[in-house]
This record gives C-alpha cells, sequence and structure tokens, in this order.
C-alpha cells in the first residue's frame, strides 16, 4: 500500500534504501487493518470518532498488543459493561 503514489523506488527502478524499503513495508503492512478499519468506521460514526479508534489502536499496536487485542481494547471503551463486541470488519 502506497500513499499518494509515493514509492520508495528511484529513476531506475531500484529501491533508494533497502532498509528504508523494508521499514516502509513492514510498517504500512503492520497498520494496514487500522486503516481498512478507520475508514470503514468513519463510513458510520464520522471521521473524528474514525481517527480516534484508528489512533487508538495503533498506538497500543506500538506498545506491543497484537491488532486483535488492541482493536477489541479499543471497541470496548465504547461499549457498556456485558454489552458484547461487534465483529471486527
Amino acid at each position: 500500500m502506497y500513499f499518494n503514489n509515493q514509492q520508495a523506488f528511484d529513476q531506475n527502478g531500484y529501491y533508494r534504501n533497502h532498509q528504508h524499503a523494508n521499514l516502509q513495508q513492514s510498517t504500512l503492512a503492520t497498520i494496514s487493518p487500522v486503516v481498512s478499519h478507520g475508514l470503514r468506521e468513519a463510513q458510520h460514526l464520522g471521521y473524528e470518532h474514525a481517527l480516534t479508534e484508528a489512533v487508538a489502536i495503533a498506538y497500543l499496536m506500538g506498545r506491543g498488543h497484537d491488532y486483535n487485542t488492541a482493536w477489541s481494547t479499543v471497541e470496548s471503551w465504547w461499549r457498556p459493561p456485558g454489552t458484547p463486541l461487534p465483529t471486527p470488519y
């Protein structure tokens, strides 16, 4: 996934910096489910709520939680106790 058609290639089609390209690909692959979740949430709950959830999920992932744990933790913040969580997108 690339944003705004920005790619880590030089004009000859080679990676400018192999280590940078690996970090970029790894980072974008890791946050891809968070971005997808945020885009779907925005359709139903608005951009502010969706961005808040997406950033909170990404923050928890940065703290070592896997996506599903981070997602369920953040979703639980907006649910009354005992209310089942929705199915993840």
